[in-house]
């Protein structure tokens, strides 16, 4: 038997680690603990089937479970709580939530990958104020599912990814939606023009928005704003954001980075001899700013996991670094989002210029041609493409991965305006979009 390989954390950072190391080193004994009772699931896709439980069922978020875990010699136990870890001793201490058990487990290497807590914000709750929940788990999902018939008027506080996706999700199930923000604006790092195209595509669905107030506290039948405005509900979802969990790792003498994350080389390893870190706990490096930054995203979880257990099972993997590359869903929109807008581009010591287009997503005869925005940013010293945003009904998905290849090479705006992509009138207008913001961008950049 080789190494004892612990994991705390089960889903996406974790269950991609013990895939991997198992993969790679067949003799490893991997143990996996979840406190929770899935692993290796899809947060990312529990809005969809909130939304639309026929073709979105809820197995197939699960990508694996624990027996299948086992097929692969993986011993995977849910409902199993670490309490504790002494590097020292190489020991984990170990609760079973169902029996109340404790215990210890001994470890010649650690994965961290606690993943992040919803915050919840400290506001005064009546006794008779309409039930709280949050949406970071099967447990959270299972709760809003079965409630469904209970709650017709719902209000959500926070105006980010999660709280828009559920605007659409709750409209969907035919509810009434308000939803309130602290900021003054959603979407603060995308360029007032976005947030604003998705602040009118969110009222013209009727949802009522309140930008500028969070919520005092909850009261009978609704919420007070600190306007001291009433909304009334029976539902309350808190998608104020997230913070990295890191108790344990701090615990254990674990290095936090300026993020407040967990610090890590390339390879995933801690400052902690034999205790690697990846996933929502970590901060990541950003390609274009050289800086580090927490980026709590389901795909740079999985990449970090695979690099951690490679390493873990004896290779020499690099995470190579984030670009910021993100999008989400708003009823008919898609919000995308890439590398650095213009003031992260100054704040990271860039002469930074943006243009803003207004283009066809297709040949403007298709049926299926939809505007398309973009803004794209370049530096004015060196041409290097720093970021781009898109938004859209159609292309923004297409436009935003292409921009993300093009930073990851380091190409400039002269670059992208002469890079040779597909044209056919049901996919593209004869110049793409892409090229068409680079065009603009490289005009702007050279006067």
């Amino acid at each position: 038997m080789g190494d004892r390989v612990v994991i705390i954390g089960g889903t996406a950072a974790g269950s991609k680690a013990a895939a991997t190391a198992r993969r790679r080193n067949p003799d490893l004994d991997i143990l996996v603990l979840q406190s929770g009772a899935e692993v290796s699931y899809s947060a990312c896709g529990m809005p969809y089937y909130l939304s639309d439980e026929e073709h979105v069922p809820r197995k197939l978020l699960v990508a694996r479970t624990p027996d299948q875990f086992a097929r692969d010699g993986i011993d995977v136990r849910i409902r199993h709580k670490v309490e504790g870890v002494d590097p020292k001793k190489g020991t984990v201490e170990i609760t079973n939530l169902e029996s109340g058990k404790t215990w210890s487990e001994s470890f010649d290497q650690l994965l961290i990958a606690t993943g992040a807590d919803p915050i919840e914000p400290p506001i005064p709750v009546a006794d008779d104020a309409p039930p709280v929940v949050t949406l970071r788990s099967f447990k959270d999902m299972d709760r809003i599912r079965q409630m469904a018939g209970e709650y017709q008027r719902v209000v959500i506080v926070g105006g980010g990814y999660i709280g828009l996706e559920m605007a659409d999700t709750f409209h969907a199930l035919g509810k009434q939606i308000a939803l309130a923000e602290l900021a003054p604006r959603l979407l603060p790092n995308f360029e007032p023009s976005v947030a604003e195209i998705v602040k009118s595509h969110l009222e013209g669905h009727g949802v009522d928005l309140h930008l500028g107030t969070g919520v005092a506290e909850l009261i009978s039948n609704g919420v007070r704003l600190n306007s001291g405005e009433e909304i009334q509900a029976d539902l309350v979802l808190m998608a104020v954001g997230l913070r990295p969990s890191t108790g344990l790792a701090q615990q254990a003498g674990v290095k936090l980075g300026a993020t407040g994350a967990i610090t890590t080389d390339a390879g995933m390893h801690t400052n902690v001899e034999r205790i690697y870190a990846a996933g929502d706990c970590t901060e990541v490096h950003h390609f274009v700013s050289d800086q580090p930054i927490w980026l709590p995203l389901g795909d740079v979880a999985n990449r970090q996991g695979r690099v951690a257990g490679e390493n873990i099972a004896g290779g020499k993997a690099a995470f190579s670094g984030v670009l910021g590359t993100a999008i989400f869903k708003v009823f008919d929109l898609a919000v995308a989002t890439t590398g650095l807008n213009e003031s992260q581009a100054r704040e990271a010591g860039f002469d930074p210029a943006t243009c803003q287009i207004t283009t066809m997503s297709r040949a403007r005869y298709m049926p299926t041609c939809r505007n398309l925005e973009l803004l794209m940013v370049g530096d004015k010293k060196s041409g290097r493409l720093l970021g781009c945003q898109a938004v859209g009904e159609d292309g923004a998905d297409k436009a935003i991965d292409t921009i993300a290849a093009g930073l990851w090479g380091e190409l400039t705006a002269d670059d992208m305006a002469e890079i040779d992509l597909a044209y056919a009138p049901p996919y593209s207008p004869v110049m793409s979009p892409v090229q068409v913001a680079a065009e603009v961008l490289r005009k702007k950049l050279r006067s």
